[in-house]
């Protein structure tokens, strides 16, 4: 499954405080990183480095039942 819309972009924030440029650019990296991390881009590549046989799948889909009903508890 290939999505669509990963083109995000991070702003720096105008803060009360003046900040040093380090400063400024270790929030710019963090949040970055932040949106990076929810947007699942790294997942969906290691995804299609090797095709998935029929099996694999239903295996995979078995454990993420059993993920998500772990979590209800």
């Amino acid at each position: 499954m290939s999505r669509k819309g990963y083109n995000f972009s991070v702003k720096s924030r105008p803060s009360k405080k003046r900040r040093t440029v380090e400063e400024a650019n270790n929030a710019l990296i963090s949040a970055f990183m932040k949106k990076w991390k929810k947007s699942g881009i790294l997942k969906d590549i290691k995804e299609r480095a090797a095709p998935i046989t029929k099996g694999q799948r239903e295996r995979r889909k078995r454990y993420l039942g059993k993920r998500r009903a772990a979590k209800k508890n």
